[in-house]
């Protein structure tokens, strides 16, 4: 599979220069791989729709098969994405991954995430529309229970991927664990 495009979900207060995001950026366009990661809105004052609104005009703007990843509240978006917009999407990937639970919205105080988890994702609309989820999540996550990213990858049949020592994934030396999956998912 060659003409996909690949974007990259952040996570709270993150955006393409954080995290991993420089490291597999050079990477990708070293292999001309067509990706976008978005910066999205709001900082410590994130809302959903204002994250979907940007992700869908990076979605709209490509014919291309898609694939979506997102990191940490990324992941969260993702779902809420396909659920509102219903796009066909070629793989997900989930890394440092939510469940589907609303009391997620109380986490930090219930001031960082007020919108994102006002509802429970109806997995079985989203489901269909996904040739492949993949949840990457490290069971020592000091941000998100690992047994978050077990129990979302249950609900949606994905295949799982464990690790140890990576903890939220958050750091720069991820991106060649990262991009190793994709290279072997999406055979570039």
């Amino acid at each position: 599979m060659k003409d996909f495009k690949i974007v990259f979900i952040h996570g709270y207060t993150a955006s393409h220069l954080a995290d991993w995001y420089p490291n597999i950026s050079k990477e990708l366009d070293a292999l001309g791989i067509d990706y976008a990661t978005p910066d999205l809105p709001g900082g410590i004052h994130s809302h959903a729709q204002e994250w979907l609104d940007v992700l869908h005009k990076v979605v709209s703007q490509t014919d291309k098969q898609l694939v979506l990843v997102g990191h940490s509240l990324g992941t969260r978006t993702a779902l809420l994405y396909l659920e509102k917009y219903q796009p066909k999407v070629e793989e997900v990937f989930l890394i440092a991954a939510f469940a589907n639970r609303t009391e997620n919205a109380d986490r930090r105080d219930g001031e960082a995430y007020p919108d994102f988890f006002s509802h429970k994702v109806d997995l079985g609309k989203i489901i269909p529309l996904v040739g492949k989820f993949i949840v990457m999540h490290s069971k020592d996550d000091s941000s998100i229970d690992y047994e978050q990213g077990v129990e979302i990858s249950k609900d949606l049949g994905a295949e799982l991927i464990l690790y140890e020592g990576k903890d939220h994934f958050s750091e720069p030396n991820n991106a060649p664990v990262i991009l190793e999956e994709l290279r072997k998912e999406l055979n570039f």
